[in-house]
């Protein structure tokens, strides 16, 4: 029997001298290795795919950002440039329209291209039209539905007067705007296929300025509406004869030349005018995605100075 000697028996695993092999944990293939790197070169070419994408999608909204910033900037641009040339020289325009026509104009229009956007204008004497706060404050809400619903058929009729408007007082107005007097809600997904009509609603009525009628440039049945909320009948068909005769004389010497009482001539005093004070200038601009329509009033009587008052739609 042989006697083992001290210490302990190598075990298979152990690393004898002079061997060659590595260690099981550090054993590495080729292949191995080749298919740890090309799914790293994958993953990587993924994350660049996915940040240029997004990249490119930010690129694009910035650009269709821009060029919509462009668009309104130029038609910003030449709404502004329709307004200083038109509506602060809208007495002188209307008068040498009239002088080529040869008759009285209330209103004219134009359209043209400016930029490659069309352009539709409406320059409009609202002196010329009868004005419903007018007939507010001399009757009331009825004799101001039955106008409005006479004198332009459009739109129904939805009256919201100011709460705090009095018929004693001329301030504040009891309607501001025309979305005061009619319900344009109705007209529903024809407001952009039909923005003209919405233009030509308030070509007969007006809520702005002093509430005279100029009687040198309002229509027979303006003068007639506006004549009877204080005279009767008769004595409105006298003044319709003179003005007929004396179209385009002062006030004074039309109401002088007219067989009626001096109650009933300062009665028109307060109606009527031969010099209008208030334009507005509706506009419609077009562009081959969209159109809209914006509407500016000037007026020297307004209180607060004679800026210009500007509705959008």
């Amino acid at each position: 029997m042989r006697q083992e000697t001290g210490g302990r028996r190598p075990e298979s695993g152990d690393r004898r001298q002079g061997s060659t092999n590595p260690p099981v944990s550090r054993l590495r293939t080729p292949a191995s290795r080749k298919g740890f790197v090309l799914v790293l070169v994958l993953a990587m070419l993924t994350i660049a795919a996915l940040l240029s994408a997004g990249m490119a999608s930010r690129s694009f909204e910035r650009a269709a950002a821009a060029a919509l910033m462009q668009e309104e900037l130029q038609l910003r641009w030449g709404e502004l440039s329709c307004r200083a040339a038109v509506l602060n020289r809208a007495e002188i325009l209307l008068r040498i329209q009239e002088q080529k026509r040869g008759e009285i104009l209330p209103a004219m229009e134009t359209a043209f291209e400016l930029g490659g956007h069309t352009y539709f204008l409406i320059l409009s004497d609202e002196q010329a039209k009868l004005n419903l706060n007018t007939v507010f404050r001399e009757k009331d809400l009825s004799q101001v539905r039955q106008a409005a619903s006479l004198l332009s058929a459009e739109f129904p009729v939805h009256l919201r007067p100011d709460p705090r408007a009095s018929r004693r007082s001329a301030f504040p107005p009891a309607f501001s705007g025309l979305g005061q007097v009619y319900d344009f809600r109705a007209a529903g997904n024809e407001w952009n296929r039909g923005a003209e009509r919405f233009l030509r609603c308030g070509q007969e009525v007006s809520c702005w300025g002093n509430g005279m009628l100029n009687i040198n440039r309002a229509s027979p049945e303006r003068i007639r509406m506006a004549g009877e909320l204080a005279a009767p009948p008769q004595t409105v068909s006298r003044l319709l004869e003179t003005v007929q005769e004396n179209r385009g004389k002062p006030l004074d010497v039309i109401l002088k030349e007219t067989d009626i009482s001096d109650r009933e001539r300062r009665e028109f005093r307060k109606l009527f005018t031969d010099r209008s004070r208030t334009f507005s200038l509706g506009m419609i601009v077009s562009t081959p995605n969209r159109s809209r329509v914006r509407l500016d009033v000037r007026s020297l009587d307004n209180p607060f100075g004679s800026g210009i008052e500007s509705f959008y739609w």
